[in-house]
């Protein structure tokens, strides 16, 4: 009892050893609420980084932000055709949903709007100011809210690099898998053939970069960056596929620390035995 009186919350921890692990938890998307699946990914992710500097580990606490990707240029098109400022500065993420849900009515009878949305995305990779600015807006403002949960929670993270962190670091991904003779082409898209799983896609026909263009340039951002012992990847088991093709393409580079790499998946919430869609409401 004297040890425990003592030691207090510092009481069964292992001695510190100097090094990272790496807990990629949480990730909500931008600009929408914060689901169910994504608390799940935050506390399993806590509590894994809770147990890692228990046994001595430094965790590194990254929520991998979901703050890039089409839907960004169907909230540019939406907030020009219906955005309310003022309102949206009042409960950020209900107006951008609100928005977001009356883009997808009205697209399923006028395309014309979906051609904006692409070309919208298009001019914000461009990097075009006013959608770079109001991008920002939009992340800077749904971040202030999710703060919110995450001090009632109590949860902290190291870094919240997210998926646009990353645009410019995946041409070095993409240089170097095609040195090593690793992408082919197919159907006018480029991947990465795997055996026993489908290929991994890594570049669309239109030269657009992928989800896992991104986790692989993560992955290696993140090896230089921290030099992590472990790295858990602490998302929904419908991602199972992806995640063994990430691993696979690490591996096939040459790179031995892929078997450092873990995906902690967890089941999916349904409502009344069917997926929930943002879309949708």
């Amino acid at each position: 009892l004297q040890t425990i009186l003592r030691e207090k919350d510092q009481y069964g921890s292992l001695q510190p050893v100097q090094e990272n692990v790496v807990i990629d938890y949480s990730s909500p998307n931008i600009a929408k609420p914060f689901s169910m699946g994504h608390l799940r990914s935050t506390v399993i992710g806590n509590a894994l980084a809770n147990i890692a500097e228990k046994n001595g580990y430094n965790a590194v606490r990254i929520n991998h932000l979901g703050d890039w990707g089409t839907q960004f240029g169907k909230l540019i098109v939406a907030y020009k055709l219906w955005g309310d400022k003022e309102a949206i500065e009042a409960s950020p993420i209900q107006e951008l949903l609100k928005i977001y849900v009356k883009f997808h009515e009205i697209a399923e009878t006028d395309e014309s709007l979906n051609e904006q949305a692409r070309a919208s995305f298009k001019s914000l990779e461009d990097g075009d100011e006013e959608a770079l600015a109001l991008w920002k807006w939009f992340r800077d403002a749904s971040l202030k809210e999710f703060e919110t949960i995450y001090d009632l929670l109590g949860i902290r993270f190291d870094s919240y690099a997210g998926e646009a962190f990353y645009n410019d670091k995946m041409d070095a991904v993409v240089g170097e898998l095609k040195e090593k003779g690793l992408l082919t082409l197919s159907e006018g898209a480029y991947v990465v053939q795997l055996e026993d799983m489908p290929p991994c896609l890594i570049t669309k026909t239109d030269g657009a970069t992928l989800y896992a263009t991104r986790d692989l340039a993560a992955a290696m951002y993140r090896k230089k960056q921290y030099g992590a012992k472990k790295t858990f990847y602490v998302v929904g088991n419908e991602q199972s596929l992806h995640f063994k093709q990430l691993f696979n393409v690490i591996e096939k580079m040459g790179y031995d620390w892929s078997k450092d790499l873990q995906h902690v998946a967890f089941g999916m919430m349904l409502k009344d035995g069917k997926k929930m869609s943002t879309r949708k409401g």
